[in-house]
């Protein structure tokens, strides 16, 4: 799906962390040690500057201020345990609290806040997530809460790869979905990397993202992160 995307440039900090984190895999944000035997979260954290300018398509102009993302390990294995789930914390200058649809609705209503989260695997990507600049870098997938935004009735979002094609459709299950869960002006999304095509191992993986947003007009993003062209590397690499 090509998307042509109107933005405003901005400029980005990153910060890489390798931090402990509980038992229990609850998503890499404890300040713990790592359960034994369990690879330490890598922790990417990027800031954006706010701009709060009118949306070309009107409604709310959603603004990233933020981008975590935290690679860790979660499923214990015969093998021992790898890196195996991306979790991704975007935060905005406003409160998105009820700014997703409910669950198992479309985003309709120009209030409403639509958020992509594109993914690059290095396998050779078809989706321009922030495809208004010329030196995109094009993903594998992408959450699908932006252009096609009908939420999932477990309140989830697809995974669509190429051809705009979920690549699991059935009843409810979140290993195959961006599981999604909203605090404050906090909008989190968790990937199962083997979901992705990513094997888990003990090396850090190879993912980087950007992300996109917009409302339910649907005529033009919000925002995108980040603006340049670049991509947050999880990795820290």
């Amino acid at each position: 799906m090509k998307r042509f995307l109107w933005f405003v440039y901005v400029v980005a900090a990153g910060v890489v962390s390798f931090a402990g984190c509980s038992g229990g895999g609850g998503g890499g944000g404890g300040g713990g040690m790592p359960t034994p035997g369990e690879p330490p979260p890598v922790v990417v954290s990027t800031t954006f500057p706010s701009d709060l300018a009118t949306a070309a398509g009107g409604g709310t102009a959603w603004a990233i201020t933020g981008v975590k993302t935290t690679l860790y390990g979660q499923f214990h294995r015969a093998s021992g345990n790898a890196y195996d789930t991306l979790r991704v914390d975007v935060t905005f200058a406003q409160n998105v609290a009820n700014a997703l649809p409910s669950p198992g609705a479309s985003l309709e209503l120009p209030t409403q806040l639509g958020m992509t989260i594109g993914i690059d695997t290095g396998t050779g990507g078809v989706f321009e997530t922030c495809s208004s600049n010329p030196a995109f870098t094009p993903n594998e997938y992408e959450s699908d809460a932006g252009n096609n935004p009908s939420r999932l009735t477990d309140g989830n979002y697809s995974i669509i790869a190429a051809g705009d094609t979920p690549i699991y459709s059935g009843p409810p299950n979140p290993g195959s979905e961006a599981q999604t869960t909203v605090s404050g002006n906090v909008v989190t999304q968790v990937f199962f990397l083997e979901t992705l095509g990513v094997e888990a191992g003990l090396a850090v993986p190879s993912v980087a993202i950007d992300v996109a947003t917009t409302n339910g007009t649907r005529v033009d993003t919000t925002d995108c992160v980040p603006a340049d062209g670049s991509q947050i590397a999880a990795n820290g690499r």
